[in-house]
């Protein structure tokens, strides 16, 4: 699986305007639903499931990092979300500090491999140090998407 398989370029947000946990995550939803990756009636049920996971446990895993991530039955198909915060937001990191960088997936109910697959691929991705460094630091949207599809060209 690459990452590109389920974040392409019309769904990278080089600049995040939210501040906030809740915030960030509607934001990269609407970006979904804009793009008719979901439906505008499903927004709100999205929300729901992905604030839910975040009561679980924080999916800002640390390192300026957070993978907000549910399954839901409005998708067909494993789809996502990238995006970065210049500023950085508190998002209740495991390491107290803000983050950055935000992947969203959402998956189907009957993809449990795939959503596993997908969450390895960011999780591969992420703890490259340089892979977090070149993508805080890209000058816009087109060099983010560059060093997406870089990552793709990994052998794992």
């Amino acid at each position: 699986m690459k990452l590109i398989d389920f974040i392409d370029e019309e769904t990278v947000l080089e600049d995040l305007k939210s501040t906030d946990k809740e915030s960030v995550i509607r934001e990269m939803v609407e970006v979904l639903c804009n793009l008719k990756k979901i439906d505008e009636s499903d927004i709100n049920d999205v929300m729901d499931a992905l604030l839910r996971r975040e009561k679980v446990g924080s999916t800002g895993i640390g390192k300026g990092v957070a993978v907000p991530h549910t399954k839901h039955k409005c998708v067909t198909k494993i789809t996502g979300a990238f995006a970065r915060s210049l500023r950085g937001v508190e998002f209740d990191a495991l390491d107290g500090e803000p983050v950055y960088l935000f992947f969203l997936l959402i998956s189907p109910h009957d993809s449990t491999d795939l959503h596993l697959s997908a969450l390895e691929k960011i999780s591969m991705a992420i703890r490259n140090p340089d892979f977090r460094n070149f993508i805080k630091e890209a000058s816009g949207k087109v060099e983010i998407v560059e060093i997406l599809k870089e990552v793709d060209e990994v052998k794992t």
